[in-house]
């Protein structure tokens, strides 16, 4: 029982702290897994085209529940936040418009409101996917790897979960190829932008830096497209 005559000894106030921040992830994590695993329930229902119409919403509630358990938001996380989504959004947009990096593709309208023929909610996904992706990467490598070995595997991960999700993405409309399939370009150009994120991802965030959701979202992600390969 806390004495109101009194303040909370910093011991008391740290565990106090302590307790707050492993609700939040138990609340995320719970959250994720229902959106997740009940998105990947109703993709083999009568219902799917109503789940795949949600795709927009699981993507901001992804997103806003990373951010939220993101440790120490400071002005390098908020420059990683800025410089990843325009990176990525960036890309998209030249990309859509000119073929460049990734090849000729268009987007179809699941993924909500477009800018120049872009969904604006692509600048989230590549943020998100990046994120997870270093974080899970730094956390864990041993210690004194070379950053530069970091970078390199942040864009190789992404490009990999990349390979997974084309098929799903094209069979769902999310977007389309002109070829039917996307090109080796398409892969090439996603460990490009990776790899550009990645540095941005190195250079701001603090090295301290502890997101006990990334994992847990990045897991979701590969179970997602890996179940839905089949389906």
């Amino acid at each position: 029982m806390i004495n109101r005559g009194f303040p909370l000894s910093k011991t008391s106030s740290l565990a106090l702290l302590r307790r707050v921040e492993a609700h939040k992830v138990r609340v995320s994590v719970t959250a994720l897994a229902l959106v997740y695993g009940f998105g990947i329930l109703g993709m083999f229902t009568p219902f799917k085209p109503w789940f795949v119409s949600l795709t927009p919403l699981s993507l901001v509630l992804s997103y806003g529940l990373l951010w939220w358990n993101h440790p120490v938001f400071d002005a390098g996380s908020r420059n990683f936040l800025l410089a990843a989504f325009l990176v990525g959004f960036g890309a998209e947009v030249v990309g859509v418009n000119t073929g460049f990096p990734f090849g000729a593709y268009f987007y179809g309208a699941v993924l909500g409101p477009q800018l120049w023929n872009t969904p604006i909610l692509i600048g989230i996904n590549w943020t998100l996917v990046t994120y997870c992706s270093n974080e899970v990467l730094r956390r864990v490598s041993p210690a004194g790897a070379p950053k530069w070995a970091l970078v390199l595997l942040g864009a190789l991960l992404p490009t990999l979960l990349d390979v997974l999700i084309e098929p799903v993405a094209i069979r769902l409309v999310f977007w389309s190829w002109a070829g039917g399939m996307p090109p080796i370009q398409n892969y090439i150009g996603w460990f490009a932008v990776s790899l550009i994120i990645g540095l941005a991802y190195h250079f701001w965030m603090p090295g301290r830096l502890r997101n006990p959701v990334a994992a847990v979202l990045l897991g979701l992600q590969w179970l997602f497209f890996g179940v839905l390969q089949g389906g």
